[in-house]
């Protein structure tokens, strides 16, 4: 069977590497050439595994008269890819959840947290400039952290949040067993609408939400003035879930104390972004879930659905709204 891979920018690798090493030679691959013609590229192509979901409509008319089967997507978030034009035209479209990548997300929020928990800005520059024993710290034993969602990357920072001393809080819009919230130590687990109550007792508030209509600009002027003074804003999700004017303002203004930003709105940020020029910010270039570990769990999962339509077998993972 032909599996066509569109590989995204040049970051290819080794997300190819992974799923090509995954399908274990059983199907035939070929590497999507942008600079070459486009149609004769998909001819005869049953799934499409297109990493990060930049799928354009030509693309997706060209898949259908080929005859695609699947359309799959090697990431979490759907936000560039027309989800309901797909299953409009009945082309099954998968991704790979947050369960592949939740480590990595977590892992990076968690450094977020501890960046600013430990003034690592401040602390190089004092190195440099001979300045000792400044400043002082604070520790994440005792304080509070609240997960806005409750996916796979918030459940393994809640692990280990909690291992650090940390109160867990999360709300998420899927509602979750008293024997899951247990198991991960939630002091709180909530629905959307209780978001304020996270707002205003976290210290740290991570978020781990999808990026959909309802989602966009979640956190807001309102939202930020909920948060404490002290509050830390950690965003390894989705840019657009927060506004980011608003929060400029929140941080200028000493409305909470910073954030630790690892998506922005626009990508890459104009070079003169005040977030990248704060001290109460720290930032990243979108790399949170970009670790070996999750290219080789997408990889895997993109070539177990890949094996399963050759089988003839529904894929998992299946996406069924663009919500």
């Amino acid at each position: 069977m032909k599996v066509l891979f569109i590989g995204f920018r040049d970051l290819v690798h080794p997300w190819y590497d992974d799923f090509l090493e995954a399908i274990g030679g059983k199907h035939s691959v070929e590497l999507y050439n942008p600079k070459a013609p486009m149609a004769p590229q998909f001819r005869d192509a049953q799934v499409v595994v297109d990493q990060g979901g930049w799928g354009s409509h030509e693309m997706i008319d060209i898949a259908i008269a080929s005859g695609v089967k699947l359309w799959q997507v090697i990431g979490t978030g759907l936000n560039h890819i027309d989800v309901n034009y797909l299953i409009e035209k009945g082309v099954p479209i998968a991704n790979t959840p947050g369960i592949f990548s939740g480590i990595a997300l977590a892992e990076h929020a968690l450094f977020l947290m501890l960046c600013l928990a430990k003034n690592l800005d401040e602390s190089r520059r004092n190195i440099r400039s001979g300045v000792f024993y400044h400043p002082m710290n604070e520790e994440l034993e005792g304080k509070t952290l609240g997960l806005v969602g409750f996916g796979g990357s918030a459940r393994e920072l809640a692990k280990r949040g909690w291992a650090l001393g940390m109160r867990v809080l999360a709300v998420d819009a899927v509602e979750v067993s008293r024997a899951v919230q247990e198991e991960y130590h939630l002091d709180f687990f909530g629905n959307p609408n209780e978001l304020p109550k996270l707002l205003r007792e976290s210290d740290y508030l991570s978020i781990h939400t999808p990026l959909t209509s309802k989602t966009q600009h979640l956190i807001n002027r309102e939202s930020l003035g909920l948060m404490k003074p002290t509050a830390v804003l950690i965003n390894v999700a989705r840019g657009e879930i927060v506004d980011e004017a608003a929060l400029l303002e929140a941080l200028q203004t000493g409305k909470i104390r910073g954030a630790g930003i690892d998506a922005f709105t626009q990508e890459p940020p104009d070079p003169n972004h005040p977030f990248l020029h704060m001290e109460n910010v720290i930032v990243t270039p979108h790399i949170a879930g970009g670790t070996r570990g999750t290219s080789r769990r997408r990889g895997r999962a993109a070539a177990e659905n890949v094996h399963r339509v050759a089988q003839g077998l529904p894929p998992l993972y299946q996406v069924t709204s663009a919500e």
